[in-house]
């Protein structure tokens, strides 16, 4: 039976989609870098998560505790999985991009038994079908991706594409490790900070006129995206399997698509919308079916939350 206390299944999925709304931001930026763009995404998002644990006297929360390599390691693996889901982007095409990006359940379903001790139900292995399945209906290019040629350059976007899927199954795995010693707060700050300080040297390189106008942009796009987005996707991570974790996180290309049409007038074919429902249905799948560990984490961490 559906369980009422579904906070950390809620949490990925609300930020997921608040992921989603990526595009949406994009399309009001303009004359600006994407190096530049990531920055500052970072930064925004980083004061909010700040202003945020001040409000609500969590500052404390920030004192590193044991693994605070893995804290550094996580920052590093954010910015390494930017680095080369762009490449991948620049190489091949967006809808390669996303679909690579999306192998993260199967690294995550093969690596979280041995890493994790985590099990593998049959429903786990069906909703990584589906979701599978429904990514590839929902981003592919309308030629198909037999279109696509597989020249030097498009291997290494390949390649890239295929990287960017493992790190960020590594970076869902890792938080389930700090969270042993750190709060899900602090795991969001620092992964935050860190990546934000490796991107200092870009910065620099967008001068202020091209920068100004779109200030407003970036800074709703940070709070959005990596404050509030980082934050609740760091809890549900923080308080599920990572095998269930990551297969929700397939409903950020789902929203992706939803809001392009909505918002940007982005046409929705037939298969896209097949894709949908067959990504709806892996998330479905995996909050109905729910591990006792899971659940168990949930039940902790909405009281923990009470009684804060």
């Amino acid at each position: 039976m559906f369980q009422v206390k579904k906070g950390p299944y809620l949490a990925v999925l609300l930020g997921c989609v608040l992921y989603g709304m990526t595009g949406l931001f994009l399309a009001g930026i303009h004359n600006l870098p994407i190096t530049s763009v990531i920055f500052y995404r970072l930064l925004f998002g980083l004061i909010f998560i700040f202003i945020f644990l001040l409000v609500t006297k969590r500052l404390g929360e920030l004192k590193p505790g044991k693994r605070k390599s893995r804290l550094l390691l996580q920052g590093i693996f954010v910015v390494v999985n930017m680095f080369f889901y762009f490449l991948c982007v620049k190489e091949t095409c967006f809808s390669v991009a996303i679909l690579l990006e999306y192998t993260a359940p199967i690294y995550v379903m093969l690596a979280s038994p041995f890493v994790l001790k985590e099990k593998v139900g049959k429903e786990s292995i069906l909703a990584l079908f589906l979701a599978i399945a429904g990514v590839y209906f929902v981003i592919r290019p309308e030629d198909g991706f037999g279109s696509i040629e597989f020249s030097g350059s498009h291997m290494i976007g390949i390649a890239s594409g295929l990287f960017a899927g493992m790190l960020l199954a590594v970076i869902i795995m890792n938080v389930r490790v700090l969270k042993r010693d750190h709060s899900e707060f602090a795991i969001a700050f620092w992964g935050t900070a860190i990546s934000c300080l490796l991107m200092l040297p870009f910065a620099f390189k967008t001068p202020f006129y091209s920068l100004a106008p779109n200030l407003s942009t970036l800074a709703v796009f940070g709070i959005v995206s990596v404050g509030i987005g980082g934050m609740l996707t760091t809890i549900g991570y923080a308080n599920l399997q990572s095998q269930t974790g990551s297969l929700l996180a397939l409903i950020e290309p789902v929203a992706g698509v939803f809001f392009d049409l909505v918002f940007l007038g982005v046409a929705l074919s037939a298969g896209t919308l097949a894709g949908c429902i067959l990504v709806l249905a892996a998330a479905v799948i995996v909050s109905y079916n729910g591990s006792p560990e899971s659940s168990a984490a949930c039940t902790d961490y909405l009281e923990n939350a009470e009684t804060s």
